[in-house]
């Protein structure tokens, strides 16, 4: 049962069942700058991309460097610009925001995927 459960499991918004898509996308992405053909054959990739480097920014630098742009692409600001009391940010917190997360992330990992032909 419990090696089952880890399907479910969510880090840093990607199911555990879509690492193994999420690192073969990852290597199709240049190291800086946009995906080649980012309007066209590559659509989704590029989505991706941006999402990926959104939910880094969240994960790692807690929103610092992204806050506008991660609000337009996911639709919400998980952090508060403000701290509203002490312990806001707490793991079942943090677990909420992954769910959230997860919600975009994942069709954009499912579109990217079979655009890419990648299984």
């Amino acid at each position: 049962m419990e090696k089952q459960m880890d399907l479910f499991e969510v880090n840093w918004g990607v199911r555990a069942d879509l690492k193994d898509v999420q690192s073969k996308l990852s290597d199709l992405i240049p190291l800086e700058g946009r995906c080649e053909s980012s309007r066209s054959k590559n659509k989704n990739l590029e989505k991706f991309r941006v999402a990926a480097n959104l939910a880094y920014d969240l994960f790692n630098n807690g929103l610092m460097n992204r806050r506008g742009e991660f609000k337009r692409f996911f639709g919400f600001v998980p952090i508060p610009t403000r701290e509203p009391y002490p312990g806001y940010m707490n793991r079942a917190k943090w677990d909420e925001i992954e769910l959230r997360v997860e919600k975009v992330i994942t069709p954009l990992i499912l579109a990217a995927a079979k655009e890419q032909e990648v299984k």
